[in-house]
């Protein structure tokens, strides 16, 4: 929401407060142009684990995930994978150099583009809808043996770069066709490298982050809908993120830091998503949930959602008292309102 209208609502009784509700595709889009909506919307994301199914079967899913717990947003959920060939094998750093841009159809992908365009086409323009992917060197995590992607990287980074180059084309190839189809309201990109345990923030801004940066300006080029950075891991360095293409960033800031208030400069107009805990609220009782969200909404973030992705162990029935606080009438923060103009 825009500092403007925190500051405005801040003055106002509380019994004055009304603003007229709003669809969730429209309460989302309306956060991102700063604009004052009814309440903050909320989301979270979950690994249904169906990436390996139809695409049909995938949009079903991920539909009745969101009507099930009222998400104002629907994340489908990153693939921890890449569509190459069956048995393709990364034993040697020389083995990255032959990888090859991806077509956009490439294996799991094209089922993929299909749910994205069932979803959009069955929501209505009820809902907002944003893919996620993986950052090209988070991919490439996911395909190689931790200590295979240490050794290139500090040994052979030439090969690195290669592949990196590689995977990034092959984003942008996937992601031409879904962003042409108009299926999308947002896209987000997860990226676990940022965080200290795996490198100096000076490795990060030569190796990875011109990768990212390449790839977020394609999208920009393609379409104007707003980029959601997810930044993952433990021990984070947010400062070389904030100038990527982005609107919006969030990242877990309440189970792994760094904490909110020590994450930005003051010049910082993005969108901040967070507010939920999703490693405490595994052993939550619904009391304590409904008390989570209370301080959640004191949290200076336009949308509430988890820090990461929910594990799954996370019951039915503790999604489902968290939603329902989620959906209640918000109220702004009771302190200095949050910079959440859009931005970048």
């Amino acid at each position: 929401m825009s500092l403007r209208f925190w500051e405005e609502v801040q003055k106002m009784p509380r019994e004055s407060i009304k603003v007229k509700p709003l669809r969730k595709r429209e309460r989302v889009l309306k956060t991102f142009a700063g604009e004052e909506v009814d309440r903050r919307p909320f989301t979270f994301w979950f690994p249904y684990g169906l990436s390996h199914m139809k695409g049909e079967s995938l949009a079903a899913a991920a539909l009745s995930f969101a009507a099930t717990y009222n998400l104002d947003i629907l994340r489908l959920p990153l693939v921890r994978d890449f569509p190459l060939k069956e048995q393709t094998s990364f034993d040697r750093p020389h083995d990255l150099t032959l990888l090859e841009p991806l077509p956009g159809h490439s294996g799991f992908w094209s089922e993929r583009l299909e749910a994205l365009q069932l979803i959009y086409k069955m929501a209505e323009k009820k809902l907002a809808i944003f893919e996620t992917i993986p950052g090209p060197l988070t991919t490439l995590g996911y395909l190689c043996r931790p200590e295979l992607l240490k050794q290139t990287e500090t040994k052979h980074p030439q090969f690195l770069e290669k592949a990196l180059s590689a995977v990034t084309d092959s984003f942008k190839n996937y992601l031409k066709p879904v962003l042409k189809s108009e299926c999308l309201d947002g896209l987000v990109l997860e990226i676990e490298t940022a965080t200290f345990e795996q490198r100096e923030p000076e490795a990060f801004e030569s190796l990875v982050k011109p990768y990212l940066r390449e790839l977020l300006n394609f999208v920009t080029q393609e379409s104007e809908i707003p980029i959601w950075i997810q930044v993952k891991g433990t021990r984070i360095y947010l400062e070389n993120i904030l100038d990527l293409p982005h609107q919006a960033i969030s990242w877990p800031h309440l189970s792994a830091g760094p904490k909110m208030e020590k994450a930005f400069p003051k010049e910082y107009r993005g969108v901040i998503a967070g507010g939920i805990d999703e490693i405490a609220l595994q052993t939550m009782s619904f009391q304590d949930i409904r008390r989570h969200v209370e301080e959640a909404r004191n949290h200076h973030v336009s949308i509430l959602s988890v820090g990461d992705s929910l594990p799954t162990s996370t019951s039915p029935s503790r999604l489902k008292a968290l939603s329902s606080f989620l959906s209640k009438r918000d109220r702004p923060p009771e302190d200095k309102p949050a910079r959440t103009e859009p931005g970048y």
